[in-house]
């Protein structure tokens, strides 16, 4: 069957839809945080009524038939589709252009699996390019066709098509969410913004075409506005890049302290049903036995510490002969197998937490080989010399190797404060690393706040020259070695993409000195 209309070329957008990963951060912070609640009879909750004053709710995504989205016993893995979507008012631009007032779009998917039976969470996005076979229409169509002529029954038919035709398994979905970034602006907002770590400079003025956004690097909070133009960023890398931005994002909601606050019943009532206002579930969604089940689930995820695990598709994805004119991307059959194991056991992700191993690295060791990596002592020293007198009683910690082929972003690093949860300002200091290829930057953090979120619970502890490592791994790759000092803490944070190896984040870590030490 051929498509029901031509279409001409849409320039890409930078509307609300590309934020479903971010929404899914949002939900998983709620889910994670009704541990807190359940003792006070909260799972015979009732669906939370929408406070006074908000908009109303949307009706339920009553074109999905349920028997689509089995069942799954309290306290039972489950798996989630999260979608994008906005609605553009008649008077806007692609409106007048297109013809299509009030038509919705989509550009990016979200699977999320909570799994207390392996005890952690997986989370998996689809880029908006990917070359599928809709149910119905033309093979090799990107897949978020299937939203602009089906909607969210339509994409759940193509992605559970899309898994069973490479894996011959059926991937089994149980609840559906469509949201949009108002949801998200409040959703950030009531939880008194997210702590991110930002890997880059990410600015376009206004008026250049692009959504404008001026977000310095560095660890910080961000709020509705600008956690939006964040995680909807574009202009300057990939699909792919911001992909990994937004389950990044993702990743760091799920564990800011300002959860703690939702950790009471009315509290969290009113955050659901506020909610309520910008998601649109399925039928079945806010029932009482499926919001019993979910926060049993979210009940042991909690007391567990259930990591949250990125599956990413980067590696595996190819372009077209001609990427020019050409955007499709391609996913091999054996990619998606990898991928869907990983998502569905963990497989290919374990947590170094739990291995045996990992209680041998406490052990001292002597520095990590610099294989791959250059002598920067120089560069560094110059920028110790003038970024060390701003900094107060935070002392300026430097590496002395950095990976062959980078270079700093800037000359000097980026000096600033930040307020931690409890409003009290600390000093802090960024050094950006360029790999030296696109939209690839590593860095190096200091700060006088010497417990972030960020730095919860780290996965190993290693000892190199007599420094105390902490680790923090996604899966088998290193994201961030952290070292505490009596004034502060700084950390080596991969990139998005987690480029860097094991060995060069230890290396890079071990090497962090002072001027004249």
């Amino acid at each position: 069957m051929s498509w029901r209309r031509n279409r001409t070329e849409r320039p890409p957008r930078v509307g609300a839809a590309v934020l479903a990963k971010a929404f899914a951060g949002v939900l998983t912070v709620f889910i994670a945080t009704t541990a807190g609640v359940a003792g006070a009879g909260y799972l015979q909750i009732q669906p939370p009524a929408v406070p006074k004053g908000a908009p109303p709710a949307p009706p339920p995504l009553d074109d999905i038939p349920e028997e689509k989205l089995p069942d799954v016993e309290p306290g039972g893995p489950r798996t989630l589709l999260i979608l994008g979507s906005d609605r553009r008012a008649k008077t806007s631009t692609d409106a007048k252009l297109y013809g299509q007032a009030e038509q919705p779009h989509s550009d990016t998917i979200v699977l999320v699996r909570l799994d207390p039976k392996r005890n952690r969470i997986a989370v998996m996005s689809l880029p908006r390019d990917l070359a599928v076979t809709i149910p119905g229409y033309t093979d090799n169509t990107k897949i978020n066709q299937a939203y602009d002529e089906g909607g969210p029954a339509l994409t759940l038919d193509t992605v559970k098509l899309l898994f069973s035709n490479a894996t011959g398994h059926e991937m089994t979905i149980n609840s559906v969410i469509d949201v949009n970034f108002n949801g998200f602006q409040r959703a950030v907002n009531y939880i008194k913004g997210v702590y991110v770590d930002v890997d880059q400079h990410y600015n376009n003025p206004e008026g250049t075409g692009f959504a404008a956004i001026d977000i310095q690097p560095g660890y910080q909070r961000l709020v509705g506005s600008d956690a939006l133009a964040y995680v909807r960023y574009r202009h300057t890398d990939s699909d792919l890049f911001r992909n990994a931005r937004q389950q990044e994002f993702l990743r760091q909601a799920a564990s800011q302290p300002a959860v703690d606050k939702l950790k009471n019943l009315s509290s969290a009532e009113n955050f659901l049903g506020t909610m309520r206002s910008y998601f649109r579930f399925d039928k079945k969604f806010l029932s009482r036995r499926n919001l019993a089940g979910m926060i049993k689930t979210a009940v042991y995820l909690a007391i567990h510490h259930a990591p949250v695990n990125q599956i990413s598709l980067a590696a595996g994805i190819t372009e077209a002969q001609d990427a020019k004119t050409d955007t499709r991307l391609y996913l091999s059959n054996e990619t998606l197998q990898k991928a869907y194991d990983q998502f569905m056991t963990g497989e290919g992700t374990v947590n170094p937490k739990r291995t045996t191993k990992a209680k041998k690295d406490k052990k001292a060791t002597k520095a990590s080989a610099t294989a791959g990596l250059e002598n920067a002592r120089r560069l560094g020293e110059d920028m110790a010399v003038l970024a060390a007198p701003r900094l107060k009683n935070l002392p300026f910690y430097f590496p002395e190797y950095r990976t062959l082929g980078s270079r700093y972003a800037n000359d000097t690093p980026r000096v600033y404060s930040l307020r931690d949860e409890q409003g009290t300002l600390q000093r802090a200091y960024r050094i950006v690393i360029s790999t030296g290829a696109p939209g690839e930057y590593y860095g190096v953090q200091g700060m006088t706040w010497k417990t972030p979120p960020l730095l919860d619970s780290p996965d190993r502890v290693r000892v190199i020259n007599g420094r105390r490592l902490l680790l923090f791994y996604d899966g088998s790759k290193l994201r961030q070695v952290a070292w505490k000092t009596p004034r502060g803490v700084y950390y080596v944070t991969n990139t998005l993409d987690r480029k860097l190896s094991n060995s060069k984040m230890l290396a890079i870590a071990a090497s962090l000195r002072r001027l004249n030490s």
